[in-house]
This record gives structure tokens, sequence and C-alpha cells, in this order.
């Protein structure tokens, strides 16, 4: 399935060059989606947590949250190569991330129907992903095409959402939420390619995993404000 990057491609396009090996590229995919899965656990636990206790001594500071969020970030990229301290930081940060998501959960399941939204939201979440991350593994394609329209979509996102802390109508939230959906949706399949590409190159499976895992969590967040739109929930 990964042999070379010449030859005849099913689906079409242009097919990543210089793979690795077809047993040194299906180790480390084993690595990077068995990590992925427990890092998944570790921030879904927390986040049940944090819907109950939460974070007490981020309540009411923002900003202390987004300094440790990108504080533990940027440890985690320099101790990506250090064994065991560089899986205790990635499990701290998923940690923190699903715990910061538990206050948004408790008050989406608060509104009615809010439990069936969260869950919907997790299943096509989950559908979208596996279907993006297989496409890519199947089709070897190179998406670097994508890259600078991804980038470009993900500034037009944070702009606005920065815009909707301080004016928020309905439309905006709206473009918000289905902005970021697709650009989340590009990202898996862009940053999975990459970490193929890659396979312990210039990424390690640590960095892999945390990449592929925010582009789940802020997919998952993005669907789930659609649907609360969708029900009529501003």
């Amino acid at each position: 399935m990964f042999g070379d990057a010449r030859g005849q491609n099913p689906f079409g396009g242009n097919v990543v060059e210089s793979l690795p090996g077809r047993a040194v590229l299906g180790q480390f995919m084993v690595k990077v989606y068995g990590l992925l899965a427990l890092t998944l656990m570790v921030s879904a636990a927390a986040a049940v947590w944090g819907m109950g206790a939460g974070l007490p001594v981020f309540v009411g500071h923002p900003i202390l949250l987004t300094i440790a969020m990108f504080g533990t970030l940027f440890l985690l990229m320099a101790v990506q190569r250090i064994p065991v301290v560089n899986m205790l930081v990635m499990f701290f940060f998923a940690g923190l991330m699903g715990a910061s998501l538990g206050p948004m959960l408790a008050q989406a399941v608060r509104l009615p129907g809010g439990e069936t939204m969260v869950a919907d939201s997790l299943l096509m979440t989950t559908a979208i992903f596996f279907s993006l991350s297989l496409y890519a593994l199947v089709s070897r394609k190179s998406f670097s095409f994508m890259g600078s329209f991804l980038f470009t979509g993900l500034i037009i996102v944070v702009i606005m959402s920065v815009v909707q802390i301080f004016w928020h109508p309905l439309f905006l939230q709206a473009l918000v939420a289905g902005m970021g959906a697709l650009v989340f949706s590009g990202l898996i399949l862009f940053d999975t390619a990459r970490i193929l590409q890659s396979a312990e190159g210039e990424m390690t499976p640590v960095m892999a995993v945390v990449t592929l895992y925010l582009d789940i969590l802020n997919l998952f967040i993005s669907l789930l404000r659609i649907f609360e739109l969708f029900r009529g929930e501003e």
C-alpha cells in the first residue's frame, strides 16, 4: 500500500513522495494512533471531571488558562524526544485541555436535548476523523497544496473568534463554527499526510499525536456549537 510513490494511484492526484518503508511507516502510525487513543481517554476523563469540579484557579481568569495551555505546549515541544517525560507532559496537556472543556460540556448538556447534541457531535467528529485519516492513508496523496488555504482559514477563524467575544450576533457565531469545522476537517487530512511523510523524521510520535488531538478537539467544539445553533440556542 505504501510502495513506490511513483506508482499508480487509484485516487488520482499527486502522491506523497519519498514515503518511508512500509514496515517503518506501519510501526510509526500504530504508535501514533495508540498514543492518540490514550490521549483522548485522558482528555475525556478530565472533561468529565471538569464538568463537575472544574478548574477553580482559572475561573474568571481565561488569560491564565491560555498561558497554562501554551506554556505546556511549548514545554512539550522542548521535551518531545525525552522518553517518559514527553509522555507525562503530553498527558498533562491533554488533561488540561479536557478539564477546560468540562464547563462548556456541562453547559451544553443542560440545554434541551443537550446530551443528544454532545453525543451527535462526538459521533460526527469520530466519523469525520476516521474517514479523512483512512483516505490519507489509502490514497498516499500529498495535501501540501492545502497548507496556505488552511493556514489562512485558521487565522480568519481565530480573528473572528476574538471579535465574537465582544460582538456575538447569531450569524457570526454560525460563521465561526462552520468555518472552524471545515478548517479542522481539512487539517486532519493535511496533518495525517504530513505525519505519513515524516514518520519520525521531522515529527516525533508525541508531536504527531498532539497535532491530531488538537484537530479533533477543535473539530468537536465547532460541531457542538453548530448543533447548539441549529437547535436555536445562542
